[in-house]
């Protein structure tokens, strides 16, 4: 059986970073976007919109099942290159958006409490607003799934274009458990 919404590997940047590209995002774009509309935001930093301090049991329309295959084959690939045939577990601990307009930015952080972060570029109108990180250059564009060690540094630049950038941001560790459990 062949998978519907399928993310193709692309290359490694380093030993742990993906990129990873949607094969068929055109076609599930608008729909991501019109449903990310549909979800109640906040606006945290200098985040022009975002649910990531929205109630974590509130339905996130655009996490639907055609995202979480992609999910799931990028995941299970990072599995097979990280680990071969030893069966460990994925853990996805959250995600959420951010729409970045005009003068928006996200500073320098990394996140705690997970092994991997991911991006995937819904809208990216211009390369140069693309995920940043200290010591690392990505090729990443629309369409593309990046996913990286948490510890990594990184920040999202100030837009300075009219047009918005918006992504889905995860988090996930890999393992016997779930970080956190006893």
């Amino acid at each position: 059986m062949t998978n519907t919404w399928n993310c193709k590997f692309l290359r490694k940047i380093n030993d742990y970073v993906y990129l990873f590209n949607v094969e068929k995002h055109k076609q599930l774009k608008n729909k991501i976007l019109k449903n990310i509309q549909a979800t109640p935001f906040t606006k945290i930093d200098n985040v022009y919109k975002t649910d990531w301090e929205i109630d974590y049991y509130l339905e996130r329309k655009y996490w639907d099942q055609n995202i979480q295959e992609i999910f799931n084959n990028c995941t299970n690939f990072i599995k097979k290159d990280l680990y071969g045939d030893i069966e460990f577990n994925t853990f996805l601990h959250n995600y959420w958006f951010h729409i970045y307009n005009k003068n928006s930015e996200f500073k320098w952080h990394t996140h705690d409490k997970t092994n991997f972060s991911g991006i995937y570029y819904i809208s990216l109108p211009y390369k140069k607003y693309r995920t940043e990180f200290l010591s690392l250059k990505t090729e990443a564009q629309e369409g593309n799934i990046l996913i990286f060690p948490a510890f990594l540094a990184h920040r999202s630049p100030i837009n300075k274009s009219i047009k918005n950038k918006t992504v889905l941001a995860f988090n996930f560790s890999l393992g016997y458990r779930n970080l956190g459990s006893s």
